[in-house]
């Protein structure tokens, strides 16, 4: 598979082809692919000249697509009180870019799903990347910031985790080798926001949006720090509130990313109030 283009995948591909995994190397990560109507609605996303007819048309080709988006719609998340029973007053209600982060949740929930591949690991990542999108679009609001974006990096931004699973995975079924679960787990944090930002090359998703992925551990050296610090906050509060992991408490607070953002304890006291509540919601209607 060749890579694309771009800075973030230079810095990416530099990175991995001088690492410690020989497994691990740029020309052969196993990179999901979303489906094809997927794909397609991110690409008409990105157009500023798309038609709610449009994208609705593409949304229903695919029904699993159109019954989750219908189902977002008339949510508790948005406030549904009279039912829609179309896609496109569902994409009307939601917006084009919400309704892409929707169907960017569902294709990925499809794709990792295999036990031989990901084990529990493909469930807690899917709960995680949830928590993580909706955390991000509550500090997004507070700060003022994009928050459809801030919501797709929060849902994409561990995403490099399951590209390196995929790859040990295939190593070891086309070698016969074993990789150590002590390696595997260091090449997972040295490598993921690395990979991440390489797979995300292949799913027409902005650069911007890669930028902030391959960064999200490392905010100030992003192209948009802010942004990159929201996705890390969303990410670190996300952790401390269990979502797709063990609850690790008020720790996660000291970090500086929480004064850098003007993330009070006023503020934080009402994430707390809200953050389960539209973490369960969307799960509820995500099914």
């Amino acid at each position: 598979m060749s890579l694309p283009a771009g800075s973030a995948a230079t810095s990416a591909t530099l990175a991995l082809r001088n690492g410690d995994h020989p497994w691990l190397r740029p020309d052969d990560l196993s990179i999901p692919m979303l489906p094809d109507q997927a794909q397609r609605v991110l690409h008409l996303v990105g157009d500023p000249d798309v038609t709610i007819a449009t994208l609705a048309a593409v949304v229903s080709k695919d029904p699993v697509l159109a019954t989750r988006v219908l189902g977002m719609a008339n949510s508790a998340l948005y406030g549904a009180m009279s039912p829609l029973r179309s896609v496109s007053d569902a994409v009307v209600r939601l917006g084009t870019r919400t309704v892409r982060n929707v169907v960017v949740t569902v294709s990925m929930q499809s794709q990792f799903k295999s036990p031989d591949v990901y084990g529990h690991d493909g469930h807690n990542f899917m709960e995680h990347a949830v928590g993580t999108a909706y955390v991000a679009h509550l500090v997004a609001d507070h700060v003022r910031a994009d928050v459809e974006e801030a919501f797709l990096c929060g849902l994409l931004h561990d995403i490099g985790k399951l590209v390196v699973l995929r790859t040990a995975h295939q190593y070891q079924e086309k070698h016969g080798a074993v990789i150590r679960a002590d390696e595997l787990a260091s090449a997972v944090k040295q490598h993921h926001a690395l990979c991440g930002a390489l797979a995300l090359g292949f799913w027409n998703v902005p650069d911007e949006v890669r930028d902030i992925v391959q960064h999200h551990h490392a905010f100030e050296e992003a192209a948009d720090p802010q942004a990159a610090a929201i996705c890390y906050a969303a990410n670190l509060l996300s952790h401390r509130y269990g979502f797709g992991c063990a609850p690790e408490g008020d720790g996660v607070l000291e970090d500086a990313v929480f004064p850098y953002l003007e993330l009070d304890a006023a503020w934080l006291a009402r994430a707390d109030v809200r953050a389960p509540g539209l973490f369960n919601a969307a799960r509820q209607a995500l099914g």
